[in-house]
């Protein structure tokens, strides 16, 4: 059933009358100054995204290829480190094992001597066998997913309507916690131009000044006034991505690299958390990235629209909860239940400036495939839709006929 909650007060949506009311609050939020969208890893599991909840239920795949460490020394004691570390009760999930690895590492560091956790003492090479075990497994992983044959029709549909805003507005800021590429993939498939925090074509190096940076035509009136270009975005990888690395030459930068580690250098790719040194881009450039979150979402007139997250990170459900001691700061949740404690716990504020989207039918697998809650629907049904939306899909149409094949690639919207 799907279900809306606005100050805490739950309204079915199952009118005709009460989903136009609902989608026209939408467009109203839509058109609030600073847009904001934050997507977690539940818009990308119904495509086969990795559960990183809790390494026990995935100790197995350690063992097989491509998984493995291809050093049998190395392999044996990462998975002698892993079986250390693990609970006897409780879960642990991949994160919060990262963190510990790159504590380990960092004491040692300081402490130069092996860290005891318990009865068991981990030295910093043995904890980086597992950290690179840990990577290896979380690149492979969303390395298929984003380079696999799957259907992005609702990560692209989700992306056009925020598009279609007008362009007097400030360009849309787009937030992920994921470290696929299929955001990415989809802004590619609709020719979208889009802000990374990366310059560079060959190289391409993390400089985010480039987040301060806008597109405009040349100026062709009489008056010289240049025109911005339309469609464009801004990206920021949160907990950073499989393409992500860490490059030390004369200075130590983040870099765009599209290539596969050999497993030595699975610790320089920038999956969240990086392994943290006492004195060189401490946190960077994770710091960075959540700088820039807090700092949009905390501006005057800003609406957050939460969708694929679960609100299980403290330190990503805080600087939300800051912004909403903003008075003009609106909260957009879609999720397909409410049992999630912190989503209950933000509907007993009863704030109006909290809605809550919920819904969600599962399949045979137990995965979610429709309702309000879900990308599928929220993305399809409940955005608002511009007209300018159906003509430019039909243009695109149109085009394809002409030029059938592969050869015709992505047209910009």
């Amino acid at each position: 059933m799907d279900i809306c909650f606005l100050g805490g007060d739950e309204v079915l949506l199952d009118s005709e009358e009460s989903r136009a009311r609902f989608v026209q609050r939408l467009r109203q939020y839509l058109e609030l100054r600073n847009l904001n969208v934050l997507v977690g890893n539940g818009a990308s599991l119904p495509l086969g995204a990795p559960r990183i909840g809790n390494v026990a239920t995935i100790r197995s795949e350690f063992e097989t290829a491509p998984y493995k460490l291809r050093d049998e020394k190395n392999q044996k004691t990462a998975l002698g480190v892993l079986d250390k570390l693990l609970p006897k009760s409780g879960t642990l999930g991949v994160e919060p094992l990262l963190t510990v690895l790159a504590n380990i590492q960092s004491l040692q560091e300081v402490l130069n001597e092996p860290v005891s956790i318990g009865k068991a003492a981990v030295s910093k090479s043995e904890a980086k066998d597992l950290e690179h075990l840990l990577k290896k497994w979380v690149f492979q992983k969303c390395r298929a997913l984003s380079e696999g044959m799957v259907d992005l029709k609702y990560h692209e549909e989700l992306l056009r309507r925020i598009l279609l805003r007008s362009t007097t507005l400030p360009r849309a800021r787009l937030f992920t916690l994921n470290y696929d590429l299929l955001l990415e993939r989809a802004l590619d498939n609709l020719g979208v131009h889009y802000f990374d925090g990366f310059l560079g074509t060959i190289n391409r190096t993390m400089r985010t000044e480039s987040y301060h940076y806008d597109l405009y035509y040349p100026g062709e009136t009489t008056e010289g006034r240049v025109s911005r270009v339309d469609r464009v975005l801004h990206l920021y990888k949160l907990h950073g991505s499989i393409n992500w690395r860490r490059r030390t030459a004369q200075a130590e930068e983040v870099i765009i690299s599209h290539a596969e580690p050999s497993d030595g250098e699975y610790g320089d790719v920038m999956i969240y958390p990086s392994p943290l040194k006492v004195t060189e881009m401490n946190g960077y450039p994770y710091s960075e990235m959540f700088r820039h979150f807090s700092t949009h979402i905390r501006q005057p007139q800003s609406v957050l629209i939460v969708i694929g997250y679960a609100f299980q990170d403290s330190h990503v459900n805080r600087l939300i909860y800051q912004a909403l001691t903003i008075p003009s700061f609106v909260l957009i949740v879609v999720t397909p239940e409410m049992t999630n404690p912190e989503i209950a716990r933000l509907n007993g504020l009863k704030s109006k400036r909290i809605l809550i989207l919920t819904g969600g039918e599962k399949d045979a697998a137990g995965g979610y495939v429709s309702g309000a809650g879900t990308m599928q629907d929220f993305s399809t049904k409940w955005l608002p839709d511009i007209t300018e939306l159906n003509v430019e899909s039909s243009a695109r149409e149109e085009v394809r006929k002409m030029f059938p094949g592969p050869a015709a690639g992505p047209t910009a919207l």
